[in-house]
């Protein structure tokens, strides 16, 4: 039929969406970097131990407060939010380091999830993200320090978009940034629920990450 027929214009849609090559999103913390809070070994086990502080309090007081939440969208510097929480506590001196080995402890990552990833780019040719609520400062550190940056072809992160996982925004945010046309090529990868359900809001395909078996078997079907 003709192009400009209903049918016409499916048939050159599912075309098009044949021909996309396939992208897959990963999301860092939960599956591609597992010393997450929550994990089985999150990074600050050993905090108290280690650097006598106590992070059920920093927890409190400092990561689920509104002013990470902008440290995240790349309104507020991290070392800004962090000094205004341990200046008055009297620990302004101890902030770089416990920045240090925040990083450090916080860069475990799944080395079997990373050579799937690198396997699927490998094979089908498509292209691989990194697509994660982070900012600006700790991203760095895990291209530099932990070697991140070699496997994907970029990381997308809210900061850098100034949104954050699971507003719609980010999604559509990151498919422009990706430079990706047909949002039905895009598989992402994410261990929450709402992040999942945002994705798929903005048309993305998007899985329920439950561990590295649960990715081996959607990576087989999908490019």
């Amino acid at each position: 039929g003709s192009r400009d027929s209903p049918l016409g214009r499916a048939a050159a849609i599912a075309w098009r969406v044949m021909t996309s090559s396939p992208v897959l999103v990963l999301d860092l913390d939960g599956v591609v970097s597992i010393a997450h809070p929550g994990s089985a070994a999150p990074w600050y086990a050993a905090l108290k131990a280690d650097l006598g502080l106590d992070y059920e309090e920093i927890e409190r007081d400092f990561f689920r407060t509104p002013d990470f939440m902008e440290v995240l969208r790349g309104r507020l510097d991290l070392y800004v939010a962090l000094h205004a929480y341990f200046e008055p506590r009297g620990l302004a001196d101890r902030m770089e380091e416990f920045v240090g080995y925040w990083f450090a402890k916080d860069a475990v990552l799944d080395r079997a999830v990373l050579g799937q990833a690198d396997a699927w780019r490998g094979r089908t040719g498509g292209r691989c993200y990194a697509g994660t609520n982070q900012e600006h400062h700790r991203i760095a550190w895990l291209k530099e320090h932990a070697g991140l940056g070699e496997h994907f072809d970029d990381i997308i992160y809210s900061a850098s978009l100034g949104v954050c996982k699971p507003d719609r925004v980010f999604f559509t945010n990151a498919q422009a940034r990706m430079g990706v046309t047909v949002a039905q090529s895009i598989l992402f990868v994410d261990d929450a629920a709402a992040n999942v359900d945002g994705a798929r809001m903005a048309g993305w395909r998007a899985m329920l990450y439950r561990g590295p078996e649960s990715l081996a078997r959607a990576l087989e079907g999908w490019g």
